[in-house]
C-alpha cells in the first residue's frame, strides 16, 4: 500500500506531552498496583480468559455471597475476590485503547521509518550509479553504505541498480 509522504517530527512540546501522558499512565498514583512477572510467572500464573471469566464472574458475583460457607478462608474474602474481579475489569477497560495506541504509534514508525529506508536505498542506487560513472567521493559513500546495509541486515543484500 503506498503511502504519502510522513514528512514531519514532534515538536519538543509535543514529545513532552506524551512522555507526561506516559509518566501519569505510570504513576503509583494512577494504577497502585504494579507488577512486573517473569515469562515464566506470565506463561504458569492461572488468569481469567474469556472462556473462564464467566465461571468467575458467576461464583464471586452470584454463588459466594450466598454460600459463605464455602469460602475458604486461605483463600481470601468474598469481598476480596470481589475488588480482584472489579479492578480486573477496571484495568481490562484502558488495556484494549492502550493496545490500540501502541499498534498506532507502532504502524506510524513503522510507516516513517519503510520511508526512511526507501530514501535510503535510491540514494544508495544514485551514489552506486555515480560511482560508475567516477564521480569523485562517491566510491567513499558507496563503500560506507554497503557495510552498513549488509550488517544491519544479513539476508539482504545491497540494492542491484
Amino acid at each position: 500500500m503506498p503511502f504519502s509522504k510522513i514528512n514531519l517530527t514532534l515538536s519538543p512540546a509535543q514529545m513532552t506531552a506524551i512522555q507526561t501522558a506516559i509518566n501519569a499512565l505510570k504513576s503509583t498514583a494512577n494504577m497502585p498496583a504494579q507488577f512486573n512477572l517473569t515469562k515464566a510467572e506470565r506463561r504458569t500464573l492461572p488468569n481469567i480468559s474469556n472462556e473462564r471469566y464467566p465461571y468467575v464472574q458467576r461464583a464471586i458475583k452470584n454463588h459466594a455471597p450466598v454460600n459463605p460457607n464455602f469460602v475458604s478462608g486461605f483463600a481470601g474474602t468474598v469481598a476480596e475476590a470481589t475488588n480482584d474481579l472489579t479492578f480486573y475489569d477496571q484495568v481490562g477497560n484502558f488495556i484494549g485503547q492502550l493496545k490500540q495506541i501502541v499498534e498506532i504509534y507502532e504502524d506510524t514508525q513503522q510507516v516513517a521509518g519503510s520511508e526512511a529506508y526507501t530514501w535510503t536505498r535510491a540514494f544508495y542506487n544514485t551514489a552506486k550509479s555515480a560511482a560508475v560513472n567516477q564521480v569523485p567521493g562517491a566510491d567513499a559513500v558507496v563503500d560506507d553504505l554497503a557495510s552498513m546495509f549488509q550488517i544491519a541486515n544479513n539476508s539482504d543484500t545491497p540494492p542491484d541498480n
